[in-house]
């Protein structure tokens, strides 16, 4: 997948501004487009908002990248998805304010729902900006289950714009055969990346360890510049009444490290990262 089209949404807040900054930097690796979104209720603010985008992207170094703005009326949970797929962009960037929620003051299991929403990937970033060098070290959960795979192609395609190192980390399992499980994804993703020739390193956590808080430590201790999920919200029948917080846990995580949040395509079931 080549990311020729991205959308960030922003809400003119310090938050989106890194946001925007991201999108920005991808873009000039990638040598694709960026689509400014916002998003209001009512359409008299439609001119106002343009303004808002024209001046906040005054400050930006914009080169020969080629910005648009979007102004959408509606629900932003909605709106984003939507304009995602009318301007058939592959990759969505916004900003969180941490577990306080996510831009237009909205709350973290709101944020899943925008990402559940829409089919394309998400980075999610909240103040840490992104390197001159884009994305140099990427970590990628691994686990059990099918799923787990999916954010592989995602990865990929990132990390070939930046020359990237992938760390996989894996989730320990006591049982033998959830533990057979891993280890063959662990080989599988071990053989895609070295098949493209991308650089990376294997961790397996320590047994009985809480597994999001080991990727947000070996993230940290490793200067990571971006975290990729898979977002188990979709395999969860109960919707975000009952699903779990995990991917709140890694997005809102306190290093403040860019999270990469995947959709898986064909639901079997449980959770996966």
């Amino acid at each position: 997948m080549n990311i020729n089209k991205i959308i960030v949404a922003t809400d003119f807040s310090a938050v989106s501004d890194t946001a925007i900054e991201h999108a920005l930097k991808l873009a000039s690796f990638t040598k694709g487009e960026v689509f400014v979104l916002h998003v209001i209720i009512e359409n008299v603010g439609v001119e106002g908002a343009k303004l808002k985008i024209a001046k906040q992207l005054e400050s930006k170094n914009v080169g020969d990248i080629q910005v648009s703005s979007m102004v959408r009326i509606g629900n932003f949970i909605n709106e984003i998805g939507y304009a995602a797929k009318e301007v058939d962009a592959q990759l969505i960037i916004m900003g969180t304010h941490g577990p306080r929620g996510l831009i237009q003051n909205l709350r973290g299991g709101d944020a899943m729902k925008v990402i559940t929403h829409s089919e394309k990937p998400f980075i999610v970033v909240q103040n840490k900006g992104i390197k001159s060098t884009g994305y140099d070290n990427i970590v990628v959960p691994m686990d059990m289950t099918e799923d787990s795979k999916q954010k592989l192609d995602e990865v990929a395609d990132i990390a070939k714009y930046f020359n990237s190192k992938i760390h996989i980390i894996a989730k320990y399992e006591k049982d033998k055969s959830l533990y057979a499980k891993l280890k063959n994804n662990v080989h599988f993703a071990k053989k895609y990346y070295l098949s493209k020739g991308i650089d990376m390193a294997i961790i397996v956590t320590e047994p009985k360890s809480d597994f999001e808080k080991e990727i947000i430590k070996y993230a940290k201790e490793n200067d990571a510049d971006l975290i990729a999920i898979i977002n188990s919200l979709k395999a969860n029948i109960f919707g975000s009444l009952f699903a779990n917080r995990r991917e709140e846990q890694i997005i809102t995580n306190e290093a403040e490290i860019p999270v990469l949040c995947v959709n898986p395509v064909d639901i079997k079931s449980g959770y996966s990262m």
